[in-house]
């Protein structure tokens, strides 16, 4: 991973490459940030940079032995420990991130900025709870014990250390007195569920959210977006980088048109129409329907924005704000929390694995409900 492809982070990367350079790499830093901004992209370009052999000015170079290992995720300097499921044929309590490097591998070459609902989507986890095992933590202090492969240093990253839970007391003595030339990135998103004793022994290197200028230019320049797409979807990801990607590769859904056609069939009732829009929706796949019911929510605050404020929204496209205007003799503030409401039911029931027919059926008769009572001005009960 080079640093230049990481999308703005001009403090978060001089910062690190300033270390670096002064020879005042921390043995143990905290790489904190929340969900899509690129810690873990971050950490990546930092493990490249440190272990490269022809620094070029900012970056690695990419092209000595030590780069072309990194940049495949093959570095044997540079170990991986991320959240895992069982692995087939083995006991949970046997299982290591050892076992799903090349799911791990594959998943970075993908999208280095995947969150861990993603990751664990590769893996097909389904209702099964990850962590971060007592064998992972044994086998990462046997791993650093070590003398290097090939290079000055070995290096550590930890991806979501909130995993560890209580077994992060076994690596206490590790990240307060590591062995020589040990550097141990943790890569985490909620500070609150590391352990206080893990915190209080790592440098803090807090990283900041995506622009929607950095994120619109990335989509832009990797999926060849126009603007206008590239804008629409960055307005949803609303500063998540991961969530940008996610639908940049959907964007064949048309998420605006969808949702004002389920709106249309929900309102009219008409059977046909209804069950076509409701089976189309179903093939989509698990994450396509969320993508399309955060757009839901996405849009219906920017809807409820405006119309409390009579403010423009920044985030709406001029095609979202048209479609917005149309709606806005039909849905009142009260109508549009119920709507809400019911969205974030449906997202609740797909993480759930809901069968999309009978909740996207039994959701549309609930707004439609909602359209067609209470006029304008009347208080509306969600139930």
């Amino acid at each position: 991973m080079f640093f230049k492809d990481i999308p703005g982070k001009a403090d978060e990367k001089e910062f690190l490459l300033t270390s670096i350079n002064e020879e005042r790499i921390p043995h143990a830093q905290l790489f904190l940030g929340r969900r899509g901004t690129g810690q873990l992209a971050l950490a990546l370009a930092y493990s490249s940079y440190i272990l490269c052999q022809n620094k070029t000015d900012g970056d690695s170079c990419g092209t000595c032995p030590a780069c072309i290992k990194s940049h495949k995720y093959i570095h044997p300097d540079i170990h991986f420990s991320f959240p895992v499921i069982k692995k087939d044929g083995k006991q949970r309590k046997d299982t290591t991130s050892v076992d799903f490097l090349p799911e791990w591998r594959s998943a970075l070459g993908a999208n280095p900025y995947m969150d861990v609902n993603s990751w664990l989507h590769n893996l097909q986890a389904s209702n099964e709870q990850a962590n971060i095992n007592v064998k992972e933590c044994n086998d990462i202090i046997q791993k650093l014990g070590l003398k290097t492969f090939e290079s000055n240093y070995k290096i550590l990253i930890m991806w979501m250390p909130e995993y560890l839970r209580n077994e992060g007391n076994r690596l206490l003595k590790l990240i307060e007195e590591p062995t020589d030339n040990t550097i141990i990135i943790l890569v985490a998103e909620k500070q609150e569920e590391i352990l206080n004793t893990v915190l209080s022994r790592t440098q803090l290197l807090k990283v900041t959210p995506f622009t929607d200028t950095e994120i619109t230019q990335y989509l832009e320049n990797t999926f060849h977006l126009a603007t206008k797409d590239a804008e629409q979807l960055c307005g949803l990801a609303d500063g998540n980088m991961n969530m940008a990607v996610q639908l940049a590769r959907n964007e064949s859904i048309n998420y605006r048109d969808a949702l004002l056609d389920w709106l249309r069939a929900s309102y009219q009732m008409e059977p046909i129409a209804l069950g076509k829009l409701i089976n189309d929706m179903a093939k989509w796949g698990r994450e396509n329907q969320k993508h399309f019911l955060e757009y839901g929510l996405h849009f219906f605050r920017e809807f409820i924005f405006t119309t409390l404020t009579n403010k423009e929204s920044q985030k709406l496209n001029q095609e979202e704000k048209e479609s917005m205007k149309k709606l806005g003799s039909l849905l009142n503030i009260d109508k549009m929390e119920s709507i809400v409401l019911v969205i974030n039911d449906c997202i609740s029931a797909i993480s759930r694995n809901a069968n999309p027919k009978i909740l996207f059926l039994t959701e549309s008769l609930r707004i439609g409900r909602i359209m067609r009572t209470a006029k304008a001005g009347d208080k509306l009960f969600y139930t």
